[in-house]
């Protein structure tokens, strides 16, 4: 098991499908970048979503991705596939609650109605790297 979770560390470093794309990076260093990680773990975990096609008791998820914070939104991406994108500015910012566990692991927890009606349930993404709680500060700051 070890072995299999370096390879697929290696393959995701290798092909770079875990960094900020570039257009993105561009665009949030245009609106003050403050905070940016590439090549992390993320854990999604789906509590009883019920969404258009889905229906999770209880589901995980692990993927390769990245994390970026400006002075105006948070942007996280999985596979160059954007999975977060949320303005400081907008009501569903204060919604989300967001912790730090064991100081390895950012946690932003919601209910995905809040982003779309026709979603329920509850929905974590947990991000795994050693400057969780650096970017746990910025978020908490930009959003209080």
């Amino acid at each position: 098991m070890l072995f299999m979770n370096t390879f697929k560390q290696k393959l995701v470093s290798f092909f770079r499908v875990s960094d900020l794309p570039p257009k993105a990076r561009a665009y949030m260093e245009g609106e003050g970048l403050l905070f940016a990680a590439e090549r992390l773990r993320i854990t999604v975990v789906y509590h009883r979503l019920k969404a258009p096609g889905r229906n999770f008791r209880h589901k995980r998820e692990t993927v390769w991705g990245s994390l970026a914070i400006s002075e105006k939104r948070i942007v996280g991406y999985a596979f160059r596939k954007r999975i977060i994108h949320l303005p400081f500015d907008e009501p569903q910012a204060k919604s989300i609650k967001l912790s730090c566990v064991n100081g390895k692991v950012l946690v932003m927890a919601f209910d995905p109605a809040v982003f779309n009606p026709k979603y329920s349930g509850s929905m974590e993404i947990r991000y795994h790297f050693d400057r969780a709680p650096e970017a746990y500060g910025i978020i908490k700051n930009l959003i209080d």
